[in-house]
């Protein structure tokens, strides 16, 4: 039976392609390969770039592809135990990336495999550093107190460590997702906390107290001071003004027409004050000012040239 020269061509075709794909491969950018050779992995095996390359047929070369984009992991609800004895359940999410493709392709099967080991390196990191510090240093109501962005870091530097020599690894994020509380012992962790906050509550208002009954008795001895300053001052004052007062009648018994009329002088302007105005005639204001012990004259009821009286020039006042 003869074929037909397409059959031919179709048949050669397809064993070329079946050849090539036996002979070749392909690495694209978002892929690493390292090539076998009869299961053994030789440092110029490993293919980093991206391109087209020739291989020996399985079963002499085998080609193995791994992701060489960032991976993500996560520890959900992991619980851990602090250096005071409380639980803690802490969601962690790891990011890393193949750095070393012939280490990993030794260490690690495949990306599940690798996947899994860091997992176990987290977790047992985790229980470490966690253990390290009090539940405070977690959740506080201080910020002083608080070391959670500490913590983060330490475990991040820890798990980064071996990660590269161990797995070919890098870990480009330690970070804790979540953070909360078994329900068993939430209860009694609140309590604790409202207590131990009750406590520093009760230690300021007493604090406050204390200072405060002590800035009362320093203002109470600093009045009573100046109390008994001016008092005494005032005495003093008193004492003075009754020694001036002493010279003054003195003085004014040598001459009480002299009394009088300075008394006269300065009780005019108190009665009057702005209320009204004062005229006086000259014998009125004579009058005034002469002394006690002299002799008013009586004024003259008697016409005067003008038809006047005299008494008919008493002193005005004049309400203003």
């Amino acid at each position: 039976m003869k074929r037909s020269w397409p059959s031919i061509v179709v048949g050669a075709i397809l064993a070329a392609i079946l050849i090539l794909y036996m002979v070749s491969f392909q690495v694209p950018t978002t892929q690493v390969a390292v090539n076998r050779t009869f299961g053994e992995i030789k440092k110029d095996g490993v293919i980093t770039k991206a391109g087209l390359y020739w291989k020996w047929p399985w079963p002499i070369q085998k080609v193995d592809k791994y992701d060489r984009r960032i991976q993500t992991a996560s520890l959900i609800g992991e619980e851990t135990t602090t250096r005071d004895g409380k639980t803690v359940v802490i969601t962690t999410t790891v990011c890393w990336h193949i750095a070393d493709p012939y280490t990993f392709a030794i260490r690690c099967k495949d990306m599940a495999d690798a996947e899994n080991k860091i997992r176990i390196r987290v977790q047992s990191d985790q229980k470490t550093i966690i253990g390290k510090y009090d539940f405070a240093q977690f959740v506080s109501t201080d910020p002083n107190e608080l070391k959670y962005d500490a913590i983060e870091a330490e475990l991040a530097r820890t798990v980064e460590e071996n990660t590269e020599s161990l797995y070919g690894v890098n870990i480009d994020l330690v970070a804790f997702e979540s953070f909360a509380l078994p329900e068993k012992v939430t209860e009694s962790v609140i309590d604790a906390m409202k207590k131990e906050r009750q406590a520093l509550a009760q230690q300021y208002t007493s604090e406050g107290e204390s200072q405060a009954r002590q800035i009362r008795d320093t203002a109470e001895s600093i009045a009573g001071t100046i109390m008994a300053f001016a008092d005494r001052k005032a005495k003093e004052i008193v004492a003075e003004g009754q020694q001036r007062a002493i010279r003054y009648n003195e003085t004014f018994r040598k001459n009480e027409e002299l009394a009088t009329f300075l008394l006269k002088i300065e009780n005019i302007p108190k009665i009057l004050g702005d209320r009204a105005t004062l005229i006086l005639d000259q014998p009125m204001f004579t009058d005034l000012l002469r002394p006690a012990s002299e002799s008013t004259p009586v004024p003259s009821t008697q016409p005067a040239a003008g038809g006047v009286p005299t008494a008919a020039l008493p002193s005005i006042i004049e309400p203003k």
